[in-house]
């Protein structure tokens, strides 16, 4: 039983650790490859290590008189639409506007659970939830959201949060049909397939001398592995067992994770705002999971377990 509540809990943590680090290697490679570029090779990388586990048996999955069609519609929400809203959505928002606007996900989350999933909040744990965005978006405005915002940036940055939204939703509802390790390899797949083509029939070409440098390959390994394959199995894992609306809010600590990383990493300045700001999504994130949800998807935990899929 303790199993069953904590190990949630640590995926999320551990999560929102590799999501928040995964900007430092990102700032690296940035400017040496497009952006395509960039997510063509880290599903690549994503989809063929995760291939070797299968291959090897380390992991098991198996995609056998299961809705496959399905899972190829769960698999294009995320990664590729709200892959494809957010980086796209990036050169027209700057990056203080699209992270005030993520934060607003763990709310998207919570309505769309409501609605589909039938899953119910109490009062402290809506007010948790809103808190925990409220930090962000404080941080967010303290930083300065520049006053040239494009409307077009906006809309995409919306539909790329919306994208996650329903994502979540999803990952709970198939959860009762694939394990979490099968949602991850089969979003893995599709990313790689998807945007490998749209940079096939793009006028941006492959630049595969990247691969001769450590710095690009040791970023690019770090975002395909860690920050796709792992983030992935976590959040799916997490999403499986502990509902949509609670996993939602740890979503807003890859913020803390970025801003300590920032301090002690790249010197970046902390200020008080900072400490306000992730005092409430703390706080918010406890309060969200202090008491559990009333839904009518059954809250036992799901086949994701990774004892259940590690050899």
């Amino acid at each position: 039983m303790k199993n069953k509540n904590t190990l949630p809990v640590l995926a999320g943590l551990l999560g929102a650790i590799i999501i928040g680090l995964s900007f430092l290697f990102l700032k690296n490679i940035v400017n040496e490859a497009s952006i395509l570029s960039i997510l063509s090779f880290r599903f690549t990388i994503a989809f063929f290590t995760m291939s070797i586990f299968v291959f090897f048996k380390v992991v098991r999955v198996d995609f056998r008189n299961k809705p496959i069609l399905l899972l190829l519609l769960f698999s294009f929400i995320q990664p590729v639409l709200a892959f494809s809203f957010q980086t796209y959505g990036m050169k027209y928002a700057t990056s203080s506007e699209a992270g005030v606007i993520t934060a607003l996900l763990p709310i998207f989350v919570m309505l769309l659970a409501s609605i589909f999933l039938k899953e119910r909040t109490s009062l402290i744990q809506k007010g948790s939830i809103l808190l925990s965005a409220g930090g962000v978006l404080f941080i967010g405005f303290m930083s300065g959201v520049e006053g040239d915002a494009n409307m077009l940036g906006f809309i995409l940055i919306i539909l790329s949060v919306l994208s996650m939204a329903v994502y979540s939703v999803l990952a709970r509802k198939f959860s009762k049909q694939f394990t979490a390790l099968e949602l991850t390899y089969a979003m893995m797949a599709i990313g790689m397939i998807m945007f490998n083509f749209i940079l096939l029939i793009s006028p941006e070409k492959m630049d595969y001398s990247l691969i001769l440098q450590p710095d690009f390959m040791l970023s690019i390994i770090y975002l395909g592995f860690f920050s796709s394959v792992v983030s992935s199995f976590l959040t799916n894992y997490m999403i499986a067992n502990m509902g949509a609306s609670r996993s939602g809010v740890f979503m807003n600590l890859s913020t803390i994770v970025s801003i300590i990383a920032g301090v002690f990493i790249l010197n970046e300045a902390f200020y008080t705002y900072h400490l306000v700001g992730t005092i409430c999504i703390i706080v918010g994130v406890i309060g969200a999971n202090m008491k559990g949800i009333h839904t009518g998807v059954s809250n036992k935990p799901i086949q994701g377990s990774p004892v259940h899929h590690l050899k």
